[in-house]
């Protein structure tokens, strides 16, 4: 990627945190913060975030993602095309193939 390119695109590495809304109250913001400490501890420990089953449908682009758990595997559908990961540790474990 050439270097103009490379400096017209730059993405933050991490998401940046928003300022509480005006108006929040102190709970507000302890409960914030709160969810932010367990999701580093988390993280740090290497623990997969939770998920559930879903479908999306983006009007913009056409596109249909489908999220469906299942006993082992969570499995991720991009416009037909699966994609699996351990329901346990989240690792990514391949794709599906359509035999038709």
């Amino acid at each position: 990627m050439s270097k103009v390119l490379r400096d017209v695109l730059q993405f933050p590495t991490e998401r940046t945190s928003h300022p509480a809304r005006r108006g929040a109250t102190l709970g507000n913001v302890a409960a914030l913060r709160a969810r932010e400490w367990l999701g580093h501890v988390a993280n740090w420990f290497g623990i997969p975030g939770a998920i559930k089953p879903t479908e999306i449908r983006d009007s913009l682009t056409g596109q249909k993602i489908t999220v469906t758990v299942g006993t082992f595997f969570l499995r991720l559908t991009v416009n037909g095309r699966d994609f699996y990961f351990n329901r346990l540790t989240g690792h990514y474990d391949g794709t599906g193939s359509d035999n038709s």
